[in-house]
């Protein structure tokens, strides 16, 4: 639990970093965050066959974190690296196909008409510039993933192996990082958005947090 708290103190530090702009405080602080839940997950046992998918995820979420903090250059190799975040998620939360139901037809129901709005909204955005217009692609690829990732994390309320915290835990913390991604893509792709970066940030350490938390919940490890 120790490396927990770890997290907690350098996402706050970061959360200040972003406030205040200080990006070489955020150099250590953003990555350090991660890599203290990394060492959360693997101390309290995470690498073994049910869980390992989400450790796979978080290493690529640690590369992601990094290279957003390098130059607007550099965001699609972020994207990219959060992508596959996403599809190592994606596996780990499915070990087999989701139970059909109608619990389960509403959540993809309502899921994919949110995620249609999301990218909608972010494609009118990203066609009004030439240099944006090419990022179409990449950014429907991503929305599909992080929207599948969602609904995942959602089903595991009609799994019978999830516990009701743990599902809660993983569901609450995989829309916390869905509305961290779409903030990024706005803030950084489109127009400034209010207080975007502190919105982003905060969604996503406490997302990841907590996505992770269920995940171990639901194993007996925490």
């Amino acid at each position: 639990m120790i490396w927990f708290a770890v997290m907690a103190v350098l996402a706050i530090v970061d959360w200040w970093a972003v406030s205040r702009e200080r990006l070489k405080v955020r150099y250590f602080a953003k990555p350090g965050a991660l890599l203290a839940l990394i060492l959360a997950f693997s101390t309290l046992g995470g690498w073994q066959a049910s869980t390992r998918w989400f450790g796979i995820g978080l290493l690529f979420a640690l590369i992601g974190d990094v290279v957003l903090l390098l130059p607007r250059r550099y965001f699609l190799f972020g994207l990219l690296a959060f992508l596959l975040t996403h599809i190592a998620y994606i596996i780990g939360l499915n070990p087999t196909p989701p139970p059909v139901q109608p619990g389960t037809l509403i959540t993809t129901a309502v899921l994919a008409a949110v995620t249609a709005l999301g990218f909608r909204q972010l494609s009118r955005g990203l066609s009004q510039r030439p240099e944006t217009t090419l990022l179409l692609p990449a950014v429907l690829v991503y929305a599909l993933a992080i929207g599948i990732m969602t609904l995942s994390a959602w089903l595991t309320l009609w799994r019978p192996h999830w516990p009701l915290a743990a599902a809660l835990m993983v569901g609450i913390g995989a829309t916390l990082f869905f509305i961290s991604d779409f903030t990024l893509a706005n803030h950084r792709l489109i127009a400034p958005v209010r207080h975007g970066g502190i919105i982003v940030i905060v969604t996503y350490h406490l997302g990841q947090a907590l996505l992770i938390a269920g995940v171990l919940h639901q194993g007996g490890l925490l």
